[in-house]
């Protein structure tokens, strides 16, 4: 099993701890010299004299020592820890909305585009990479977490991640949760804003769709709340990409009920343990069963034993909303070819199973949730699809042979829909994917032993990625092919000159209603497109 939990989960690295002067004297040392950054200081420096507080909100370009680090601390896809990957002019990296502004004024007037980092779990690196000169706009600062048990709520700015909410949760209630990713170190800034879904999501819907207020800077540096922006805006930036429109400085969230005590299961099922079939069941079961259970899949090729033959593994990992008790007559009488016996069931707190489904023991101290110095790094390149109707078992067998040809670095993992996302209409909010849906698939293959992701193994593994995309296609769904947006993917197309261009990844994404509806919102807001990036929101 600590294999497994190895590949499925994330990997602990320690990063450097960062320590910087109080003094004006030594923030002005961190400062560029050349004449773009230097004209970019001076705007956002402050008048007085009293520059303790400004000296706390650092301001760091590459010619000192620090950028380097700061810049990578949140990289979370270390394929683009590389010296080739374009970097930022300057990062800022406010302690309060005050400084947000100033940046944002002094990029606007002095020539910069901006990107927006929360947490850096970017599939992409779009949040922190670009080519051309950018103001990375970096909220590790501002990660402060406000639970209101008593309204069932809770404000978040966008630099704390995951983890930090859950744990803060914890720490007031153990009758409420938030329907959020399994990570947790996925920042909440950028993760509310295309759509987040996680464990919950049968019982409670997507993350967004438990967003009940924001606090909002437009592109003129306006702070706008729900009622101030219009029901437009605070629609298209809940799952329809909010850094395309704006900065979000505080989402208010919406705490859901859950049980003091879940139930969580794991286990594994090979080929010749009859795989084949009980995945091809669990796409009809999974999707429908009561809405208080969900069951993840993850799969991989293995070889058996010492031998040189190889199997198909699916781990099967569930949490059910209550006992032991009630769950396992449920199993027996929807799934009894999953086998889940008694013995392998837990009863833990909703903030144990995140650290179990993070691959970890659900012994281990939950305060592991708000350790900065053990954060997860990806190395990999992924894609998503949807599953709309049940994939018939010759289609199975087909999947399972091509994952048998890699070289053991690739992984699927499946989330089963249904339940209460079928509730939504696709255009709800942004975020399209609901009934119908069946499942999610996120594929990807990992670039572990290579020195980068442009070796000739590590571009072997791409171009095995592409052909089982290509693979699937007569499986996933159609007109469009969807795709998740949090899981961005380049190899859909980065064009946004005209519709026929954007429309090859923004329909994708969001299908063409709310995309349509996205880009005339964009043009009232931010006409000058000041806020792009690949496969943002365009402006025509």
């Amino acid at each position: 099993m600590k294999k497994y939990s190895q590949i499925r989960s994330c990997v602990f690295l320690l990063v450097l701890c960062l320590s910087f002067s109080n003094s004006w004297a030594n923030l002005s040392s961190l400062v560029d010299v050349t004449p773009g950054t230097e004209n970019f200081i001076s705007c956002i420096q402050p008048k007085s004299n009293n520059v303790t507080s400004f000296s706390q909100q650092l301001i760091i370009t590459p010619v000192n020592a620090s950028f380097i680090p700061i810049w990578q601390v949140a990289v979370q896809n270390t394929r683009f820890l590389k010296p080739s990957t374009p970097k930022p002019s300057i990062i800022v990296t406010p302690v309060d909305e005050t400084l947000v502004q100033k940046a944002l004024f002094c990029a606007k007037k002095h020539g910069y585009e901006m990107r927006i980092r929360s947490g850096g779990h970017d599939y992409e690196g779009l949040s922190y990479t670009a080519d051309v000169p950018f103001v990375m706009l970096d909220f590790t600062n501002m990660r402060s977490i406000d639970v209101d048990v008593a309204n069932r709520s809770a404000w978040v700015q966008p630099g704390a991640v995951l983890g930090e909410l859950y744990y803060s949760i914890s720490q007031k209630t153990d009758t409420l949760y938030f329907p959020a990713g399994v990570c947790p170190t996925v920042g909440v800034g950028g993760y509310m804003g295309g759509g987040g879904y996680g464990n919950l999501l049968r019982k409670y819907g997507t993350a967004a769709d438990n967003v009940v207020d924001v606090r909002f800077m437009d592109v003129n540096g306006n702070i706008l709340d729900r009622k101030s922006m219009g029901k437009d805006l605070f629609w298209a930036i809940r799952g329809g990409g909010a850094s395309s429109f704006g900065i979000v400085l505080a989402w208010k969230l919406r705490l859901v009920p859950v049980p003091e005590k879940v139930t969580v299961f794991i286990l594994n099922k090979t080929l010749e343990e009859g795989a084949t079939k009980i995945f091809h069941k669990y796409q009809y079961v999974a999707p429908t069963i009561d809405r208080n259970l969900h069951i993840r899949t993850q799969v991989f090729a293995e070889y058996i034993g010492n031998t040189t033959k190889k199997t198909i593994r699916i781990m099967f990992e569930g949490i059910y909303q209550g006992t032991r008790d009630t769950l396992l007559p449920l199993l027996d009488e929807k799934f009894p070819e999953l086998g889940v016996r008694r013995e392998i069931c837990e009863e833990i707190r909703s903030i144990q199973s995140t650290v179990v489904f993070w691959g970890l023991p659900s012994s281990t101290p939950i305060e592991i949730l708000t350790n900065r110095s053990a954060i997860a790094k990806l190395n990999n390149k992924s894609k998503s699809d949807y599953v709309r109707t049940p994939i018939p078992i010759r289609g199975l067998r087909k999947i399972w042979r091509k994952l048998m040809q890699n070289d053991g670095s690739a992984l699927l993992m499946i989330n089963p829909f249904g339940g209460r996302m079928a509730d939504y209409s696709e255009s709800a909010i942004p975020y399209p994917h609901r009934a119908g849906v069946l499942l999610q698939i996120l594929k990807t293959v990992n670039f572990n032993g290579q020195t980068s992701d442009t070796t000739p193994t590590s571009l072997k593994r791409i171009m095995w990625l592409r052909s089982l995309d290509e693979l699937l296609t007569p499986y996933v769904s159609k007109n469009p092919r969807e795709a998740y947006s949090n899981y961005n993917d380049l190899d859909l197309g980065v064009g946004s000159s005209n519709y026929e261009e954007a429309s090859l990844w923004g329909e994708r994404y969001r299908k063409r209603d709310n995309f349509q509806k996205l880009i005339r919102i964009k043009a009232k807001v931010d006409p000058d497109n000041f806020f792009p990036r690949p496969q943002s929101i365009p402006v025509f």
